[in-house]
């Protein structure tokens, strides 16, 4: 019997263009598909399904939050994270919060589908560069400590990435669903643990450490 799997995505291509890698087998299949988070948890309540491939950038509730909410409710449910954003610092967040896979959109086909029977099997999946900063922070303690963004919060980490992304206080607020006043304090608490103050300084910050490129 083919793993049922729903797709997370607001572009209409990118879940095509799934939908046929997987038409060329036979143990995967594409049963349901999803705009965005809130319309992802709407299905997940109304039908079972064994995959979840989510999207990294969708309209409304941010992934991080989604993944969170789906790892509370359905916990055995495992979910790959399909992205442009080849990041593998925000990477290590989503697999920490329970994504069994976290994926470029440019990987190839078969790629795609070996990391997908992987991860519908029981198993997680992580690429070179992911074990090779998984083997790092096993052997943290013998080598250098933390850097100072590891110390922030996932909610901290979620606005650190969307100020450098270039989004302003008022689209952030509009997509986590929270005040400006709210994102303006996280700012604040953000610099503070990263002994800066500005956000030209926050920009230098990600770049040096690999936030974004």
């Amino acid at each position: 019997m083919s793993k049922r799997i729903i797709i997370a995505d607001d572009h209409a291509v990118v879940r095509t263009g799934l939908q046929l890698i997987l038409d060329e087998t036979d143990d995967l299949a594409i049963c349901g598909e999803a705009c965005n988070g809130q319309e992802l948890l709407s299905e997940l309540e109304k039908n079972t399904y064994d995959l979840i491939i989510l999207d990294i950038s969708m309209p409304g509730k941010d992934a991080l939050d989604v993944l969170k909410e789906i790892k509370s409710r359905w916990n055995n449910l495992p979910v790959v994270i399909f992205t442009m954003n080849s990041d593998e610092i925000y990477a290590m967040r989503m697999l920490r919060n329970g994504a069994s896979a976290y994926i470029n959109k440019e990987t190839n086909p078969e790629q795609v589908i070996t990391i997908l029977r992987t991860v519908a099997s029981g198993k997680k999946y992580f690429s070179p560069s992911q074990m090779d900063m998984l083997v790092e922070l096993v052997n943290l303690p013998d080598k250098k400590p933390l850097s100072a963004h590891e110390n922030l919060t996932d909610r901290e980490f979620q606005i650190l990435f969307m100020l450098v992304s270039g989004l302003k206080k008022s689209e952030i607020a509009e997509k986590l669903l929270i005040s400006k006043h709210t994102v303006g304090n996280h700012r604040n608490n953000i610099l503070k643990k990263l002994n800066l103050s500005t956000n030209s300084e926050l920009t230098r910050y990600a770049i040096h450490h690999g936030i974004i490129q």
